[in-house]
């Protein structure tokens, strides 16, 4: 398999950065990799914040934790900013991941084009 196809599958479908490392291009790899776990990692933290607010909330209001007068709640109480900061976020995370893949790809495109003209000569 051609390098440019490996890498640019490994970043696509393992992690982006990936494909990157493993055409030995690590600063580049890390940091792909590092934008798309702060990405992730912000999106999980706005979750856990939220979820941490509905419960506390339902607890104070019923002093009691019903499932499903959770779910209603939470449902009732998401807010329209807040899912607009996680479609950014989204945004940004498959952006990275595009990135990731178009770039490992160029790169292993230039590798095989390279072993190709070593191996004519």
């Amino acid at each position: 398999m051609k390098k440019s196809i490996k890498a640019a599958l490994m970043s696509g479908l393992i992690f982006p950065g990936t494909g990157q490392i493993h055409l030995k291009r690590f600063r580049r790899g890390i940091v792909i990799m590092l934008l798309a776990l702060s990405g992730i990692s912000a999106i999980v933290w706005m979750i856990a914040v939220r979820a941490l607010a509905v419960l506390e909330n339902i607890e104070r209001l019923l002093n009691q934790s019903d499932m499903v007068v959770m779910s209603n709640h939470s449902l009732l109480s998401s807010s329209g900013h807040e899912s607009t900061y996680y479609n950014i976020l989204v945004l940004f995370i498959v952006c990275c991941w595009l990135f990731s893949i178009i770039d490992a790809y160029r790169i292993g495109e230039k590798e095989d084009l390279s072993a190709q003209t070593n191996k004519v000569r």
